[in-house]
C-alpha cells in the first residue's frame, strides 16, 4: 500500500524570515528614553526662566489652577498676563499649567520634570514613529536619527524653560499622527484616519506652527510608502478638517483681541533693514546660520537680537554662501523627488518646517531663536545619520534585529564614531542646562556671548535690578546695582537709540534711586520713541502722585489706560488718584476695571470698601470687604 501523498499548499513558497529581536529593540527604545531624560535631569533644580513669568507664575488665569479651564479655552495665549494682548492661542499647555498650579502652587520643580518626562516620551515615539517610516532601511538608521536628535543641544531651550512645553507637545502630537498616516497606507484602515485626524488637533491646540505638517505628511507617504496618490490625498485632505477646526476656534477667540503693536527692531532685527532686498538678504544669512548651528551648535544663547546678527546686503559674503548652499539644498530635493531620495526629503522637511521661522513669507515676533529649531533639527538629525552609515558602508536595507551583542558588534564602527559625539553633546546639554536656571544665571552667562545684542542688555539690566538690587518686598537693598542696571540699558540704547523700553527703565532705576528729576527726564525720552507706551505714563504718575502733584498724576493715568484699556496696575493707580481727588464714584469705576482685567487683585477689592465706607455706604463696603478677605485672608481677614 503507498503511504498517502501530503496535500501541500497551493501557495508559491515564501522565504521564511527571521523574527526581529524584541529584546534588541526595548534595550534600544530603553536607551533613548534613557538618556533623552538623564541630560536634562539636572533641570530638576531650576526655576522660572523668561516667558515662564508671564505664561505661568504671573499669569493670574494659570495661578487660578483648575476652574481657569474655561477661560483659558477662550482666550489668548497671554490674556492672563496683565497688559499683554497676543495673537497667540496655545490652550494645551496653558490647562496643564493650570493644573500643574492647583496641585504644586508656584513650584517649578514638577513643571520641569514634566517637561523633561514629556521629551523624553517624544523621543521614543519618534523611534517608534520612524522605524516604521525607514522600515525598508536598517533599523540603526532611525536608531542614530533619534539618539542624534534627543541629543542635540539645541533643545535645551526647549526642554529646560518650562513654557517651552508647547514645542514638545506639538511634536509629540505631529510624530503620532506621521506614525497614524504610514498605519493607514499599510493598512487601509479608516480608523487610522480618525486617530490621525484627532492627533493633529492636538497638535494645533499646542501651538499653531503645527500648520506645516499640511506639507509634511503627504510628503512622509510619497517618500516612505508604495501606497497609490489616492490613499495619499485621502488622509492628507482629512488633515484639514482639524486645521479648519482650530483656525475656526483661533479666529473666534482672537476676533476681539486689542490691537497688536507692530514689531520693533529690538524683537527682530530685520525690521530694521532698510529696504526688502537687504531684509531678505539678511534672512537669507539667518538660515545659514541655522544650517551651521545644526554642525556646531556652540555658542547656545537665549536672544540674538539686534545687532548680535548685523543686517547685510547680498554683497555680504555670509549671504552668498548661505544662498549657494540653500539653493544646492532646493536644486537637489527637486531632482531627487522622483527617486524619493533620503537627503531630498530632508532637505524639503527643513525648508517646510522652518518656513514660518525664515521671516521670508512674513514678518514675525524674531528674528532668530534656538526653539525655531526644535522640529526642523530632525531633518538634520536624519540626513547626518544616514550620511555617517553610507559613509561607514553600513549595511543600509532592512536585515532582521538580531540579538544585542552581535546586533552592536555589527555596528562597533558607526558606534565608535558616534559616541564621542554624543558625549560632547551631553556635556553642553548638561551646562547649559545649569545656565537656565534663573534669569540671572541665564542673562549673566548670555549677555558675555551675545554683547551686542539690545535685548540681552535690557534684560541683563532688568535682571540686575528686580534680583541684586531690590531685596524681596522691591525695597532697594543694593543701589550699587542700580547703576549697574544703568549701564547695562545705556548700553542698549546705544546699540538702539529709539529703544523706548530701555530709556524707561533708566527712568525706573533713576526713580528707585530717589533722582526724580533724571526719572522723568528719561520718561519723557521714552515717551518721545513711543507716544503710545502705557507703562511709562503709570511710571510717572507715581511720581507726580508721591509728590501731591494729583492733577498731573491724573492726567498720565489717564493715557495709561487710553492707550492699554487692559492694564491692570494702571486702572489701579488711577482709582488711588481719583479717590484722593474725592471723586469717589469714578475711582470705584476704575478699580473695578483693574478687577476686570486681573480679578485676584485683592488690594483693588479693598479700595473699593474703603471708598465705599467713605461715601457712607456701608452695605457695599461690607460686601467688598468681604471679597478682598476671601481673596486673601491674611492681609484684610483682620480688618473684617
Amino acid at each position: 500500500m503507498k503511504p498517502k501523498k501530503k496535500h501541500l499548499p497551493k501557495a508559491p513558497f515564501k522565504e521564511i524570515i527571521p523574527k526581529d529581536n524584541h529584546n534588541t529593540l526595548r534595550l534600544m527604545s530603553f536607551i533613548i528614553l534613557f538618556l533623552s531624560f538623564f541630560v536634562y535631569s539636572n533641570t530638576f533644580r531650576n526655576g522660572y526662566v523668561l516667558d515662564d513669568f508671564s505664561v505661568i507664575k504671573e499669569n493670574w488665569v494659570v495661578k487660578r489652577g483648575v476652574e481657569s479651564i474655561s477661560t483659558i479655552m477662550k482666550t489668548s495665549y497671554r490674556y492672563g498676563y496683565w497688559s499683554s494682548a497676543d495673537d497667540l492661542y496655545r490652550p494645551l499647555s496653558l490647562v496643564m499649567y493650570a493644573v500643574e498650579w492647583e496641585l504644586w502652587p508656584d513650584n517649578p520643580k514638577p513643571g520641569h520634570v514634566i517637561n523633561v518626562l514629556l521629551y523624553a516620551l517624544a523621543c521614543v515615539l519618534l523611534f517608534s514613529t520612524l522605524r516604521k517610516i525607514l522600515y525598508k532601511y536598517n533599523v540603526f538608521l532611525p536608531f542614530v536619527t533619534t539618539l542624534l536628535f534627543a541629543l542635540h543641544p539645541l533643545h535645551t531651550e526647549v526642554v529646560a524653560n518650562i513654557k517651552s512645553r508647547d514645542e514638545i507637545l506639538c511634536f509629540f502630537f505631529l510624530v503620532l499622527t506621521l506614525k497614524f498616516a504610514v498605519q493607514f497606507a499599510n493598512t487601509s484602515k479608516n480608523k487610522w484616519v480618525f486617530f490621525g485626524a484627532v492627533s493633529y488637533l492636538f497638535a494645533f491646540f499646542s501651538k499653531e506652527s503645527a500648520i506645516t505638517f499640511l506639507a509634511v505628511i503627504p510628503l512622509v507617504i510619497y517618500f516612505f510608502t508604495d501606497v497609490s496618490n489616492r490613499k495619499n490625498l485621502i488622509f492628507s485632505l482629512a488633515m484639514l478638517i482639524p486645521a479648519f477646526i482650530f483656525l475656526a476656534v483661533r479666529s473666534k477667540v482672537l476676533g476681539n483681541q486689542p490691537e497688536m503693536a507692530l514689531v520693533s527692531s529690538a524683537d527682530n532685527l530685520l525690521v530694521a533693514a532698510p529696504d526688502l532686498l537687504t531684509r531678505h538678504a539678511t534672512a537669507i544669512k539667518i538660515l545659514g546660520k541655522y544650517l551651521w548651528m545644526f554642525v556646531v551648535p556652540y555658542p547656545l544663547v537665549s536672544d540674538y537680537s539686534f545687532n548680535q546678527i548685523s543686517i547685510s546686503g547680498w554683497g555680504n559674503l555670509w549671504v552668498l554662501i548661505s544662498f549657494a548652499v540653500l539653493i544646492l539644498m532646493a536644486v537637489f530635493a527637486i531632482r531627487k523627488i522622483k527617486t524619493r531620495h533620503i537627503l531630498a526629503f530632508s532637505a524639503l522637511f527643513f525648508f517646510i518646517t522652518i518656513s514660518l521661522y525664515s521671516n521670508i513669507l512674513m514678518l514675525i515676533g524674531s528674528s532668530f531663536a534656538e526653539r525655531f529649531l526644535f522640529i526642523p533639527s530632525l531633518a538634520f538629525s536624519l540626513a547626518t545619520s544616514w550620511a555617517i552609515l553610507k559613509i561607514l558602508k553600513t549595511q543600509m536595507n532592512n536585515v532582521p534585529v538580531v540579538a544585542a551583542n552581535n546586533f552592536f558588534k555589527t555596528h562597533r564602527l558607526p558606534v565608535f564614531i558616534l559616541l564621542p559625539v554624543l558625549i560632547i553633546y551631553s556635556g553642553e546639554i548638561f551646562t547649559r542646562n545649569k545656565e537656565w536656571n534663573s534669569n540671572l544665571s541665564l542673562y549673566s552667562a548670555d549677555v558675555v556671548k551675545s554683547p551686542n545684542s539690545a535685548h540681552m542688555r535690557y534684560y541683563y539690566g532688568l535682571v540686575l535690578m528686580k534680583d541684586k538690587a531690590l531685596n524681596k518686598n522691591a525695597q532697594v537693598e543694593h543701589p550699587e546695582y542700580l547703576d549697574s542696571a544703568i549701564v547695562q540699558f545705556s548700553t542698549a540704547t546705544k546699540i538702539i537709540p529709539t529703544f523706548a523700553d530701555a530709556y524707561d527703565q533708566i527712568g525706573l532705576a533713576y526713580y528707585r534711586k530717589n533722582m526724580n528729576d533724571s526719572a522723568l527726564k528719561y520718561y519723557q525720552i521714552a515717551l518721545s520713541y513711543n507716544p503710545a507706551k502705557s507703562i511709562t505714563y503709570s511710571n510717572m504718575g507715581v511720581i507726580y502722585f508721591n509728590q501731591n502733584k494729583f492733577d498731573k498724576a491724573l492726567e498720565v493715568y489717564e493715557k495709561a489706560v487710553k492707550y492699554d484699556p487692559a492694564f491692570s496696575d494702571a486702572w489701579m493707580n488711577l482709582g488711588s488718584t481719583l479717590g484722593t481727588l474725592g471723586r469717589g464714584k469714578e475711582a470705584i469705576e476704575a478699580f473695578q476695571k483693574c478687577i476686570e482685567f486681573n480679578p485676584q487683585n485683592a488690594m483693588a477689592t479693598y479700595f473699593i470698601s474703603i471708598t465705599y465706607k467713605g461715601m457712607g455706604d456701608e452695605v457695599n463696603a461690607k460686601i467688598y470687604l468681604d471679597k478682598a478677605t476671601m481673596l486673601d485672608p491674611a492681609k484684610y481677614g483682620q480688618q473684617n
